[in-house]
């Protein structure tokens, strides 16, 4: 059996709250990079604005009973402690991301256990909740500060600048998994495991993949979705050879049928759709009452709790943007429900729980991909900078690799990671897959 996403409570964007307006500055942020960090609320679903209980919630869908074996033999940590930040929302009044910190946790348990720890140093994890607010997040990084860690890791957590701001002038490496804000990207010693891009991109590369020449992409007209996707689809799309129309819907449109008749008139190949369920489920609606047949892709988090059942039809047929491949067939998949059911401690299988997975696991494999054993921030910065092509957590078998060529966006994103997945009715996902997106995060000289 495999995942249905629909017992998978995707963290969802806050369309009001904004992150600032973004300045080109400083050479390494070319072309369009203002554009990124509102893209992040559509790309990876800030975690501030949503999110599953601290229980973790869901299930991993039938997946076969975990192996302990996959954990690898046994390697303790022997060395000094090393103490890691980490960041994460954690529990407000409006959203739970608790499970991120107790499945990072998890994999520091997990590594200490069975990778040697962080260069062979028992890892410490030093955690601390923004609470989605800047003097939250700032407090965070004067305890950084206090606790002397030597990096910095985190999930996509809902503030990111404040507390960055503090730790990288003191010489801290930051891991995250799937962040995108100007200091982000464009801080020294920042590193980014996933592609926080690939909700523009991947689409591009399916265009591609298919030889399709022209594309419609309807997206919810708030300026955390439609004024990045305005920025970033026609280069992406133009990159991989593709013409592409972005069509901004505000929310609530109960019948896009008018939008979607006038967008025909240009007979595009496929159609793109980004936004949250409702939104989703009233484009793919009115594409399917118009008896088109033009391949569909969506995000994954279009999918919501009816799943899909507004839907003449559902989601058969629509290829999903996924930020992760979680079929329980792959061995990265295997070795996640292990390292929970061993040292998750009740934790189950969940967007939040994921995410902190990917960020704390992704620090460690990075690292301990170099050999060595010192595990200062400048040696562990070092050796993220030199690591060699390294399993993405999660990743169906994808590589990151921060040496600052991987994503021409920006240096401090490590991969150029997407994955496609098709979907039934319900939105029960299948046929996860990795597209070339070799040349499509581009935008030009600044």
């Amino acid at each position: 059996m495999h995942i249905s996403s629909s017992r998978l409570p995707l963290r969802r964007a806050c369309p009001t709250r904004s992150r600032g307006h973004l300045s080109r500055s400083g050479g390494r942020a070319r072309a369009g990079l203002s554009a990124v960090a509102l893209a992040v609320a559509v790309a990876t679903g800030v975690a501030a604005c949503g999110g599953s209980s601290g229980g973790g919630g869901g299930s991993t869908g039938g997946a076969a009973k975990s192996d302990s074996s996959l954990l690898g033999p046994a390697k303790a940590a022997t060395g000094t402690p090393v103490k890691v930040g980490w960041v994460s929302t954690g529990r407000t009044q409006a959203v739970d991301t608790s499970g991120e910190i107790r499945a990072a946790q998890a994999v520091v348990d997990y590594a200490n256990a069975h990778l040697g720890g962080l260069h062979g140093h028992k890892i410490e994890l030093v955690p601390c909740e923004d609470k989605s607010i800047p003097a939250s997040a700032q407090a965070c990084g004067n305890q950084f500060l206090r606790e002397k860690v030597s990096v910095v890791a985190a999930g996509s957590p809902g503030q990111t600048d404040p507390w960055l701001k503090i730790v990288a002038p003191a010489g801290i490496p930051v891991a995250l998994n799937l962040v995108a804000t100007q200091a982000s990207l464009s801080t020294k010693d920042t590193f980014i495991w996933g592609n926080p891009l690939g909700s523009f991109g991947t689409p591009a590369a399916f265009a591609r993949d298919k030889k399709l020449t022209s594309a419609a992409v309807f997206v919810i007209d708030v300026p955390a979705a439609s004024e990045p996707a305005k920025q970033l689809i026609p280069p992406f799309f133009a990159n991989a050879g593709t013409k592409a129309e972005v069509i901004a819907i505000p929310p609530g449109t109960a019948d896009m049928t008018p939008q979607v008749q006038t967008a025909q008139k240009n007979k595009p190949a496929m159609y793109h759709v980004i936004g949250d369920p409702t939104f989703c489920a009233s484009a793919i609606k009115a594409i399917k009452a118009l008896g088109i047949t033009a391949p569909i892709t969506a995000l994954d988090r279009c999918i919501g709790a009816d799943h899909g059942a507004s839907i003449p039809g559902g989601f058969s047929g629509v290829n999903i943007i996924a930020q992760a491949n979680v079929d329980p067939s792959t061995p990265e998949f295997k070795l996640f429900d292990a390292v929970l059911k061993a040292y998750g401690k009740g934790l189950k299988f969940d967007a939040i729980s994921m995410s902190g997975y990917q960020g704390m696991l992704g620090l460690v494999r990075g690292v301990n991909s170099v050999p060595g054993t010192d595990a200062s921030p400048a040696a562990i910065a070092t050796a993220l900078h030199t690591m060699p092509p390294t399993t993405y957590p999660l990743g169906g078998g994808a590589t990151f690799q921060c040496n600052g060529k991987a994503n021409s966006v920006s240096p401090n994103i490590c991969s150029t990671t997407g994955f496609i997945a098709d979907s039934d009715k319900e939105g029960t996902l299948t046929n996860f897959r990795s597209l070339d997106t070799t040349g499509i995060f581009k935008l030009g000289a600044s």
